[in-house]
Formats: C-alpha cells, structure tokens, sequence
C-alpha cells in the first residue's frame, strides 16, 4: 500500500473506534494559494562543497537536506518516524526491529532498503572511512570494540534479515537512541551506487544519489557554486515547494552582505558583534537558539611540571571559573543575542518530565561560574603556594574564526586582571578535522562543542576518561559511572534526569571543563520565506517545507 493510501486511512481512523496504525506520517498543509510564482532559494556558505560524502563530514550544514534516516527532528528536540514505517522494541529495550517503507526511493530511482542502512553503518565505523564523528555509534553492540580496534565493523549489531526489516542491537539500554538516529550520520547510504563508483563515490554529485528532499544537481555545480533540486523520487515530494535552492560560496562577509542587500541572497549569517546590535531591530533579522557551547580546557599533563602542578589542582581551576564575568564576555564577543553559560548543558538542549524544567537551569552547582573576584583570587593564591609557583604564564590557545578571538582577548584581559601572578600568552591554533578532538597544544585551549542529538548525554559524554572530545584528558571514575549509569538507563525517567544532573554536578565541582557561553546564531532573513524548520540541535535548517509567499 502506498503511504497516500496509509494518510487516509489514518484521517478516517480519527473518527472511528478500534481503529489503530503503528506509525502516522504527518505532513505540513499545502500553502500553495499563496504561494509567489518565484520558488527559488538562495543561500550563502562559508566553505566550499569539498564532499558529498556523509561519512567524511562533521557539519552537514546545507547537505542535510538531502538526508533522511529512519527517524527526523520535528523542530521541537523530539523526533518521529520517518523512512521506517514502524518499530517494535524488545522488553529488555536492547533490540529495535524497524519496518521500512516500501515506496521509499533514492534519487535515482532505487529502492531504499535494509541493507542500505546496514552498509552505511558499518561503513561509518571501517577504519579506511575514518568517519569524524563516528563515536555516536557507541552503544550499538560491538562498536565501542571496533572503534578500538578490536573487531571489525563487519561485527557491528544492525543487520537487515529482509530486505524491510533492520535489526539494531544494543549493549544496553539507551533512552536516548531515536535522538541519535535522528541525526544525518545515521542515514542510508546506497550499497549498489557507492561499489559502483569505488574511490570516486560521493567526490562529485553524478557519484552520489540522495534519499533527502533534494539532491544536488549534477549539471552546474561546482565547489564554490553548487544548487539543489527536488528529489524527483522522494516519498512526500508533493510536498517539496522550493524549485530549487542555490548556494554560493563567498570569499568574504561583504560580497556576502552586498548580495543580500540586492536580493541575490534570501538568508544572510550575521558575525559580527557590531552588525547584530544594528540589525536586532530590523524586520528580517533573526536569533536562532543553537545547542553549542563554548568552553574553557586544561592541559594537566603538559611538559612544564610546575604548570600541571597548578592546573591539576581543583582549586586552580575553580579559580578560573571564578575570575570570569561571563556576562561581559558575552557582550564583548557576541553582543546581546547569546546566553552565559549555566552549566556544560545548553539551554534549551532538554526538558524533564512532562516538559518541566530545563536541564541547563536545573544544573546543581552554578556557584561554580558564579563571577567571584574576591573567592578567585583567594583560590589562587591557595593553588599557587600549593604548586610552588609566584607567578605563572599560561598558554591560551584558540581558533582564528569570527569570534574567538575576542573571547581570547576579553578571557585574557579578565584572568589578568583579576588572578595574581598570572600572565596569558594568546596562541592561535590550526583548525582539525575532527572539530571534536581537538589536539591540545596549549595550557588553556577554547573550544565549541555541540550537541547532535536532543539530550544532556549529548554533551555530557563527552568528558568521560575514554572520549576523544575530552581534549584535557580529565578524569573521573565516578563521573564515568554516573554516565554509565545514565547511558544504560531504558527510559527518561526521573532516576535518568537526577543520574544526569549528578554527573553536570560533579563535573562543575571539579570544573573538569570551564564552560564560558552558549552562543546563538543570528540572521537576516527574506520576509516572505515561510515553512523553514529550524533545529536547535543536530542540523539548523530544514528547507524540505519551506516557500515563499506572494
């Protein structure tokens, strides 16, 4: 049965008893009455379209929508079904058996199937991919062994017993997995496509076939300058607006800005701090909630003894945290638009029960970033006469992106002023791949770490003693259990949530990590763009339903 098929049936089941469906597929209302002649969207990009490989990228940005998986973000941090029909987990919550949809095709015409999952996943874990963010499949059974090593990822527990029917297995529990599967990694990849084209797949997009809404098209598009069209296949095209979306790459913020200004860009990515407090009031503009923080790390195991003696004390550390008025890094670094942090957790990232308190508010021990010249200075001096040491420099390294630097120089600036005997030397550091491992090189080393899926072990895995986030290498066997604990746990129940909270806790207290802010992305925006949904976790924009009015 077609899923046309399956929607009426749901709207009759709606008002008869006794009716029942495993899976509903909701879809937007058709708009189209107001709809301009003109469906043609125009983006801008910061980098140039380097892959078409899913496996090799660690911001999807634009690509995102020529994705899907078995589940989608429903804008609001929850998820549903997408091309799976149904899913029936076990009692023991350790396997999930999903139903594909049989009308489900890759832009080439091909049927989406099981083992195209099962190619994708385990392709995503082969050491010859190196997939940046491969460490999401951490839980799944038998990939934290082939991460190591240890097994191949042949091994790696999804197998498709039909050609519908995928099988995920899991070494525990996990609360959190339809978030996780939600995000793009976890989407199909074409088996037959990708041994068809060998070392060539994906480099080129007449290499690549797409299961999203669009597909990038294969005439017209280069690096710089490439455009996306209606996947021709896809399962609800009916309701794919947009005709065609372009995306220019731009050399520089003011071609950027000059393209906006004369129609040539229907979405403009505010950077700079000036350009926000200007445009705030403006009709077009636009701040969107992102779950990213931005946080402080500590080298403790560094050449310089006396250094690591320092910073491998707590109270060194709380010192730091103390000595930061992170209302005024804000200011400084991003303007009005972007929160001060209130714990490692963004704002926004999750809800307790029944959509009750946000877990970022519900952080036990904001004392901990709370601005204390007076305690910091205290806790320094302590420190200090512990490590031996009267006056100290410090290395502070950071990107040389839009907004890193000021936070550098006001970081800088604060702990100077405010910590006896210090001295910061600023030191840029040269951008890794893996955004999320990145090699630490200095004492103190800004990094934005962000959440790919709508839970606090999103970000709070990160800092366990074995994950290649954890760039300081900070370790607690407690802290481990507790994520444990959390990671095994079979539903979001309240013994989860406080798990949760233990470990921000604990993490706070220790300042194992100094978290600084949570910025928000801000933008100008054509007005008569309507139907756009916005994430604030994993990818930010789903173009899938959006359109421009008359």
């Amino acid at each position: 049965m077609k899923r046309w098929g399956i929607l009426l049936i749901i709207a009759i089941c709606s008002v008869l008893s006794g009716c029942t469906i495993s899976h509903e597929t909701d879809t937007p209302s058709d708009s189209k009455g107001v709809m301009s002649q003109n469906q043609v969207l125009n983006l801008a990009s910061h980098h140039p379209l380097t892959t078409l490989d899913t496996d090799k990228l660690t911001q999807f940005g634009r690509l995102n929508n020529t994705i899907e998986g078995l589940y989608q973000a429903t804008g609001n941090n929850d998820t549903e079904l997408a091309l799976a029909k149904k899913v029936k987990i076990s009692n023991d919550k350790t396997t999930y058996t999903f139903t594909l949809w049989k009308d489900s095709y890759w832009s080439n015409g091909d049927v989406i199937t099981a083992p195209d999952f099962v190619f994708s996943w385990r392709r995503a874990l082969t050491p010859t991919t190196k997939a940046p963010e491969a460490d999401l499949f951490d839980g799944i059974k038998n990939a934290r062994q082939i991460l190591d090593g240890e097994l191949p990822a042949s091994r790696l527990g999804v197998t498709a017993p039909s050609r519908f029917k995928l099988v995920v297995h899991l070494d525990h529990p996990m609360a959190e997995l339809p978030q996780r599967l939600a995000y793009p990694l976890f989407g199909p990849q074409n088996q037959r496509i990708a041994k068809k084209y060998g070392k060539l797949y994906a480099t080129k997009p007449r290499y690549q076939v797409y299961a999203g809404p669009f597909m990038v098209a294969n005439h017209g598009s280069s690096i710089q300058r490439w455009h996306m069209i209606p996947n021709p296949h896809y399962w609800d095209r009916k309701h794919v607006y947009l005709t065609r979306i372009n995306v220019v790459t731009y050399k520089s913020e003011a071609a950027a800005w000059d393209a906006y200004d004369h129609g040539r860009l229907d979405e403009m990515r505010i950077l700079g701090k000036s350009d926000v407090k200007y445009y705030e009031k403006q009709a077009d503009y636009t701040a969107r909630p992102y779950s990213k923080m931005v946080l402080l790390n500590y080298r403790q195991t560094g050449r310089d003894s006396k250094v690591n003696r320092l910073l491998q004390q707590k109270l060194a550390r709380l010192a730091i945290s103390h000595a930061v008025n992170r209302k005024h890094l804000v200011k400084q670094a991003y303007g009005n638009t972007s929160l001060t942090a209130q714990g490692v957790v963004p704002a926004g990232l999750s809800r307790g029960l029944k959509g009750t308190a946000d877990f970022a508010a519900a952080q036990p021990e904001q004392e901990t970033l709370a601005y204390s010249p007076k305690t910091a200075k205290a806790e320094w001096q302590t420190a200090s006469k512990r490590a031996g040491v009267t006056h100290m420099n410090l290395s502070l390294g950071y990107l040389a992106d839009t907004n890193s630097p000021a936070v550098a120089k006001a970081l800088k600036h604060q702990l100077e002023a405010t910590l006896p005997g210090l001295t910061i030397t600023l030191k840029k550091r040269v951008p890794a791949l893996n955004a999320r491992a990145v090699p630490v090189t200095s004492d103190l080393t800004l990094t934005t770490q962000r959440a790919q899926y709508a839970d606090p072990l999103a970000i709070l895995s990160l800092f366990t003693s074995s994950n290649s986030a954890n760039v300081g290498h900070w370790s607690s066997r407690a802290y481990d259990q507790l994520i444990d604990q959390a990671s095994n746990a079979p539903t979001f129940n309240s013994k989860r949530w406080q798990t949760l909270l233990d470990a921000e806790g604990l993490l706070m207290r220790d300042q194992g990590i100094t978290p600084l802010l949570q910025p928000a992305s801000t933008y100008l925006v054509a007005p008569k763009l309507n139907g756009v949904l916005y994430n604030t976790i994993g990818t930010q924009s789903n173009f899938k339903s959006a359109y421009f009015v008359k």
